[in-house]
């Protein structure tokens, strides 16, 4: 049986889990929260609670002596990255493939333009920034025979949970006049297809877009969203007063356009969408959040 890491185990990482179990695969989860810890162990994954700093965390790490490692912790942006200690933990074990989950964030703001893998990145932010020193570290690896790492750029991730239902409701998401940029979504099960299709047709030290084929205006999914969920379409208002209410970073990446390629994922790993556009996605996602016990959108 083979046997898979998923460092940081949240929202994409317990999907990831479910379609893993199907296939028979063993699965183990690093999460900093005990309430998250009961719910991998009743998910049917060994949990491997706390910091991944903390020596029990590492030494749980290279017991599992994975096949697969899925890493989806956002680097911070100071102080040391936990990931160097990861991928020391992990050398030696016979691993296959280890998935670096990053963002399309690093292309930065490309003013609505197209962006592939061979893009040159131009991050913008701090976290951007950090990002993309992590991709590096991880690639790093890949280069040293510590690990074969596949460098998974993401864009923005919706399912059941996700649907912005709960920032409707309270009025906390609003429009831009004028500024309805480009922006790129994937179905979290899309993006679970790609993370395996990765990890089984992949190339080490290779980059990845994992996006659906479809870029948008941000508005597009906003309005559609608010329909779907009964309420009312989300407000629009003046760049100034959104910087007031939402402050500079989070303006920031409201103001980011760029619409993301995604051939390598469909013709090179040969990835068949379920929801290649948010307008199947976005209804399949609400249908499901539906029959799901009431509760906000997942973190």
């Amino acid at each position: 049986m083979k046997r898979a890491l998923i460092v940081g185990c949240g929202y994409t990482g317990m999907r990831l889990a479910a379609r893993l179990r199907e296939m028979g695969v063993s699965i183990s989860g690093t999460t900093r929260s005990e309430a998250r810890a009961d719910e991998l162990a009743a998910a049917g994954l060994e949990p491997l609670p706390g910091s991944l700093t903390d020596a029990k965390v590492l030494r749980g790490i290279r017991e599992v002596n994975p096949q697969l490692v899925a890493y989806f912790v956002p680097p911070p942006v100071s102080g040391e990255d936990p990931l160097r200690e990861v991928v020391d933990a992990i050398a030696g074990a016979p691993v296959e493939a280890f998935l670096y989950a990053s963002s399309t964030a690093v292309y930065g703001d490309r003013g609505g333009d197209w962006v592939d893998e061979d893009t040159a990145v131009r991050p913008e932010s701090r976290v951007a920034s950090a990002r993309l020193t992590a991709e590096r570290l991880a690639v790093e690896a890949a280069r040293t025979g510590l690990a074969p790492t596949r460098v998974c750029r993401i864009t923005g991730i919706y399912g059941p949970g996700r649907t912005l239902r709960r920032v409707l409701e309270s009025g906390e998401y609003v429009l831009i006049k004028g500024r309805s940029t480009w922006v790129n979504r994937i179905h979290v099960d899309d993006l679970v297809s790609g993370l395996i299709a990765v990890w089984r047709c992949g190339v080490g030290g290779r980059v990845y877009n994992l996006s659906d084929d479809e870029p948008h205006q941000a508005h597009e999914f906003a309005i559609q969203a608010a329909e779907l969920h009964g309420l009312p379409e989300p407000g629009w208002v003046d760049e100034s007063v959104a910087f007031d209410r939402l402050g500079e970073s989070r303006v920031r990446r409201k103001l980011d356009s760029k619409r993301v390629r995604n051939r390598r994922l469909t013709q090179e790993l040969g990835v068949q969408l379920a929801y290649p556009t948010f307008r199947t996605g976005l209804p399949a996602a609400v249908a499901e959040e539906k029959r799901m016990v009431p509760r906000q959108d997942m973190p």
